[in-house]
């Protein structure tokens, strides 16, 4: 109690005070609290107030707290770069009470800083001309946390007469950093010069440090967009583009042309499986040399293996990558890099679309993800193309047996029956020719009693009956002869090629049991492969025709 007897008094003596929870040791070696010690050593009841010094610090700091969070909630509330720039300059006016802000990033092209943002400054100030040469800036570049400049005081600043218009004094700049990089520099101009206490100049700094965060996050964010709505523009044009025709031929042909056009790509091709589902079939193709285009099979190629379990396969540099069989051929083409995408229709492999382009590009995940769709929604169009075209084909192939049964009941006449025959087929299976050849009265030669679409040297070529497709026919069996040019059961090679002829059906006529005669369907130009519902169709076509030649026939005979 000697202490608090010297306290009571005014004496001298020290009283041990913690300095860090403020507590007092008493002479029973006790610790507690100040007010307690005070109150019982007589000096009356304690209440808490603030010395101005303290209130200024605290004060200034909730004041800067509850700023810096209206700040970072302000800006994270938008995503886009403009408005984060505009919010940030106009709120740091707002909180830090001065005239003007400003805000220059650093193009890292050019090393220039460019004007992104002001608030409080007029057009012609803003826009006066290149900062770079200030002597604030070139501190706030090399990354000195604040740096304060009086222009006035400057007679040589470069902008002095235009400041001092706008009623400038003094320029505050402080580098937005992100990480160890200096993005930029965010400014702020007063009237009047302005000393900044230590409290003010951390708060500045912290400000300029979330303004550089926010910055670059939008940056990256609005990169994002650009190029999700820039997929999203694409995915629209080629789905667009696809869904405007019902037209298989059209339907591929469209694919292959725009997905380079919207993509950047060099070319672009589509193969299908074929009927039996063993071969792929080149399609369609676009930018690419027809030497190329007949390099040779494609089925074993390991990136084509891969994309058939579909699996996209995406090869940075074609000319070394073993996945492609003709790296050579790829290399005098142009071709650099490739992107094989499976087609798929529901659940099943249909084909391969293939993307390339003329420049080395890397396919980063979202570029696959995007093409693999572009390619499912490509499968679903080509499909609807196939069901339109077979139904298509069924309402044509109607109405041509329709037609036939019409004209054939209205004559008797061979020649009639059979020359309307010919057109009538050649124009229901989209043919260029055919020719109906009927076996004589001995059973043994086949004649020629019409044709459509053939010259005269090519129907007087020779006889057929030696031909195995022919043979074949008439043992009752059809035959579908991809390339006449090539093909061994073809006798008059030379004679097609002259022609133009590519592909051939025949077709055996029967009328009761026996065959009196064949049926062929030519193709002339590209080579083509005649589907299952084609065969039925010209059997079942053949198949009337006899029926009819037969009564024309009958009644000839009887009249």
């Amino acid at each position: 109690m000697e202490g608090e007897r010297r306290l009571k008094s005014g004496g001298g003596g020290f009283i041990p005070i913690c300095g860090w929870c403020k507590k007092v040791r008493t002479a029973q070696e006790a610790w507690e609290d100040i007010e307690t010690y005070f109150a019982r050593a007589g000096l009356g009841e304690f209440t808490h107030s603030m010395c101005p010094d303290c209130a200024d610090k605290i004060f200034s700091k909730r004041i800067y707290l509850e700023s810096y969070q209206n700040i970072c909630k302000a800006i994270s509330t938008s995503l886009t770069l403009s408005e984060v720039l505009n919010l940030i300059v106009t709120n740091v006016v707002k909180v830090m009470n001065v005239k003007a802000c400003s805000l220059r990033l650093l193009n890292k092209d050019t090393r220039r800083l460019e004007l992104v943002a002001y608030h409080g400054l007029s057009d012609r100030y803003a826009n006066k001309g290149p900062v770079e040469s200030d002597g604030s800036v070139i501190d706030a570049l090399a990354g000195k946390p604040v740096s304060i400049y009086d222009i006035t005081s400057d007679e040589n600043s470069k902008y002095r007469r235009e400041a001092l218009e706008e009623g400038i004094r003094s320029i505050l700049s402080l580098p937005l950093r992100f990480h160890d990089e200096v993005i930029g520099v965010l400014r702020m101009y007063t009237s009047e010069p302005l000393e900044y206490a230590g409290e003010d100049l951390k708060f500045v700094s912290a400000i300029a440090e979330q303004a550089a965060i926010a910055i670059v996050n939008a940056r990256v964010f609005e990169g994002i967009v650009s190029r999700e709505k820039e997929y999203l523009r694409v995915f629209q044009d080629v789905t667009g583009a696809v869904s405007s025709s019902l037209q298989l031929d059209e339907v591929l042909d469209m694919i292959v042309r725009t997905l380079p056009e919207v993509m950047g790509l060099k070319a672009a091709t589509i193969r299908l499986f074929d009927d039996a589902a063993k071969e792929l079939k080149l399609v369609a193709a676009y930018g690419l040399s027809e030497k190329y285009l007949n390099r040779g099979p494609v089925d074993m190629e390991a990136n084509i293996r891969e994309a058939l379990q579909e699996k996209p396969v995406a090869i940075h540099d074609v000319s070394t990558d073993p996945r492609v069989h003709y790296r050579k051929e790829a290399e005098e083409e142009g071709i650099k890099s490739m992107l094989t995408l499976p087609v798929v229709v529901r659940g099943k492999v249909i084909g391969i679309l293939r993307l390339l382009t003329s420049h080395v590009r890397h396919f980063n995940q979202q570029d696959i993800d995007f093409a693999a769709a572009l390619a499912e929604q490509c499968g679903t169009a080509i499909e609807n193309a196939r069901m339109y075209e077979r139904q298509y084909k069924e309402a044509k192939y109607l109405s041509a047996l329709q037609d036939i049964a019409k004209a054939v009941s209205s004559t008797l006449s061979v020649q009639e029956v059979t020359g309307l025959i010919v057109e009538k087929i050649a124009g229901a299976m989209n043919a260029d020719a055919a020719t109906i050849r009927l076996l004589d009265l001995g059973g043994k030669r086949l004649e020629l009693v019409a044709s459509y679409g053939l010259s005269e040297r090519y129907l007087n070529k020779g006889p057929v009956d030696a031909e195995k497709s022919v043979a074949d026919a008439l043992e009752g069996k059809p035959v579908a002869i991809y390339d006449v040019r090539r093909d061994a059961r073809i006798v008059y090679k030379e004679e097609a090629a002259e022609e133009g002829v590519c592909s051939m059906l025949v077709i055996p006529m029967m009328f009761r049991g026996s065959v009196i005669g064949v049926l062929r369907v030519l193709a002339k130009g590209e080579c083509r492969t005649f589907k299952e519902d084609e065969i039925e169709f010209a059997t079942a076509l053949a198949e009337q025709a006899a029926i009819a030649i037969e009564y024309a026939k009958a009644f000839s005979a009887g009249g």
